[in-house]
Parts: structure tokens; sequence; C-alpha cells
């Protein structure tokens, strides 16, 4: 037992990450110390146990006593390994050369979406994506209680291994970190109670206001995703939730996710509250013409025509409302959506044409938008764009060691 106890201290010499694939010395500073205390902790149950016992072993009941101890710490040391075994699987990743600098460059997006000019964000530890099985991106956050009962140490963001082959909808990452910040900003329940009475002001009655209120733990991320990336984001939306209508449409009271066809919708206003008319339009009418909402059963098919007649009513408070945690600031002025407007955008996508796409003096998340931009207006082979974006996630990879 002592000699499986000693190995959880030893993830760093197993997982042997070399200087171009390894995690930044920040991001080690909170693992190793981590798993160091528990194999400690554990040891000296052992060996108390071992002490306290071991002069009686001729004693059946000191046997019985002896068994009882080890039973208990064999428990722990499984939910410790538990622990354990999700940074092995997430780190062993990075020991596959292309896949490991594009996820490095992940974990700058992801890092980058974070990390806003507000105090509570400041001491988020810098985040890990990883890939994983499932149709979409998720976040086990930081603070999250681990198996072993002690809160996660850093952000570990999942996403499909598809999306590294589709880098222009990336922006799941910034959906999952806005997750993160806006628990950090201690804005999920606000927002919440803004979406719901925004709602309200436009129809009093019904479930729906409520029902943006459930949502409002998803469109919160959207959102910060969309205030990160522009029309990159509801690009993404555009083609990520394109699904058969049953599942576009469908509406539980308890499930926090709305209805891939308002989400959308959604999205576009927010494009067309910012920056006026435009392409979103076009796509808004395509969206509509995509579901016909007469063939979703009437009760489910009143709920959605309710929804989606808030929409600007919500855009409004997302855009407008003022949060106390915020110091009464709107969750706008966390962003720069000036330097994501399509005007400042679409000029730096165009720079393509000579050979050489132009990414300086942008954030990365900002550099995300372009390349939405890119594939929206500047169609080129999959596997051009493809090797472009291969490219950027892995020099944006290679700055990782300067994250805070």
């Amino acid at each position: 037992m002592l000699f499986r106890i000693e190995e959880l201290a030893r993830l760093r010499e197993l997982v042997h990450l070399p200087l171009a694939q390894d995690i930044t010395a920040r991001q080690w500073a909170v693992l190793e110390p981590r798993l160091a205390s528990t194999s400690a902790a554990l040891s000296e149950r052992v060996k108390r146990a071992r002490d306290r016992v071991m002069p009686q072993a001729e004693q059946p009941d000191a046997r019985r006593l002896f068994n009882e101890l080890l039973g208990r710490v064999e428990l722990d040391l499984a939910r410790a390994y538990a622990f354990f075994d999700t940074y092995m699987d997430v780190l062993s990743q990075r020991r596959v050369p292309l896949l490991g600098a594009q996820l490095a460059g992940c974990d700058v997006l992801a890092c980058d979406a974070m990390m806003r000019k507000h105090p509570a964000l400041a001491s988020i530890e810098p985040p890990l994506v990883y890939c994983d099985r499932g149709f979409g991106a998720a976040i086990m956050r930081e603070s999250v209680r681990m198996p072993d009962g002690f809160p996660n140490p850093m952000p570990l963001i999942q996403i499909p291994y598809s999306r590294l082959k589709e880098k222009y909808n990336l922006t799941s990452i910034l959906h999952e970190a806005g997750h993160q910040s806006l628990q950090r900003l201690g804005m999920v329940k606000p927002l919440g109670e803004a979406l719901r009475a925004a709602a309200m002001n436009q129809s009093r009655a019904g479930a729906v206001p409520d029902l943006y209120r459930l949502w409002s733990s998803e469109i919160g991320p959207d959102f910060w995703a969309f205030c990160l990336s522009g029309v990159a984001e509801a690009s993404a939306v555009r083609e990520l939730f394109a699904l058969p209508l049953p599942h576009a449409t469908r509406i539980s009271m308890t499930d926090p996710h709305p209805p891939p066809y308002v989400r959308a919708l959604l999205a576009f206003d927010w494009c067309r509250r910012a920056w006026g008319r435009g392409v979103w339009d076009e796509w808004e009418l395509e969206w509509k013409d995509s579901y016909a909402l007469e063939k979703v059963p009437a009760e489910t098919r009143m709920m959605l025509v309710k929804a989606t007649r808030l929409v600007p009513a919500v855009s409004a408070a997302l855009f407008d409302a003022r949060f106390k945690p915020l110091r009464r600031q709107r969750l706008t002025s966390l962003f720069d959506l000036d330097a994501i407007a399509p005007s400042r955008i679409a000029p730096i996508a165009a720079s393509v044409r000579s050979g050489v796409l132009n990414l300086r003096n942008l954030t990365p998340c900002a550099q995300l938008s372009v390349f939405g931009e890119l594939r929206a207006r500047h169609p080129m082979n999959e596997e051009r764009l493809d090797r472009l974006m291969t490219e950027w996630l892995m020099r944006l990879g290679a700055t990782r060691h300067t994250l805070h």
C-alpha cells in the first residue's frame, strides 16, 4: 500500500513531458503540492496504523483493527487516484506532438477568454484544454469538488477531438471559459434575475420568463463568447446547433440549455444590436426557414413563439443591465466590442489575399473572430484553412509559458 501511495507524488515524472509540450510552471505549482500532500497524509496514516497495531499482531482484535484502518486508507487512496487519473489522462495527450501543440494553443485561447479586467478574475489558475468523447464541449470549473473531496485546482475544458478539425468553431472554448468567469464574478444568479425581469416586462404571464432565468446559465456563457469573438460566435452557433427539428426545438422545464432554435436567434440579435444590419440577418431568415414550427407539438410551439418574441428584450438586458457584482457596470464593460466589429475584422481577414494573414495587435480571441470572418466571407479549401489555423494555434501555444 505504501508503494502505491508513493506513486501519487510521481505524476510529473511519469508523464515526463518534453519542455516544448509541458504545461506551465504555475500549473505544476498547484498540481504537485496537492498530490505530494495527499501522498504524505495517506502514508502517515498507514505508518501510524502499523506502529500502533503490529506489536499486537498476534491478537485477533488487533488484526481486525489493522484491517479496518487499512481498508479506510484503501478507499481514500482510490479517491486520490481518481484525481491523479484525471490529470494523467489530460496531460498524457500533450505527449502527442501535433495534438499537444494545438491543445497548448487552446490553453492560451481559454486563458484569454477568462482573464478580464476585474479583481475577481485575477486569481483564476490558467486552464487546461483536452479532448474527450461527446457531442460538445464541457468544463470542470476550478474549485469544483473532485472525488478525493478537495477542490479542482484549475479549470479543465473538454472539447471533442473533431473540434480541432473545425477550429473556426473553437468559440465553444470561449463559452466554457464564460462558465468559469461568470461563476467567479458572482454573476450567475444576478444574470438569471435580469433576464427573467426583462422577459416579465414584456410577458407577465406564462412560464417563459422563468425559462429564461433557467436558460441564463447557458445564455450568459454564449454572450460571453460573443463579446470575445463577435460574429464568429453567431456563425459557430448556426453551424453547431443545426440539428434535427425535435432536437432543435426541444424544451424541458429543468434543462438549463435553451432550445438551439432560440439560442441561434439570440446570437443573431446580438450581432444586430451591436453592429446594425449584416449577414446575420440573412442567417436569421435561413434559420427560421429551416425549422417548420407548425410541425412542433402545440404546447412547445406556443412557448417557442413566446420565447422568440422575447429575444430583443433579453438581448437588451444582456447589453444594458447594470450588475452589483460589476460595481453597477454593464457586462459589456469587461470587453472591447469595437475591436471585434466587422468593420475592423473584415480588412484583417482580407489580408489573407496577400498570402500572409496579419493578426498583429489582436488578442487571441479577437484572432479567432478573424478566422470566423475569413470562413464566412473568403471561402477557401478546408485543408488550407485548417493549415492556417493549425499554424496559428501552434504559435499561440508557444506563448503559453507567459500566461499569468
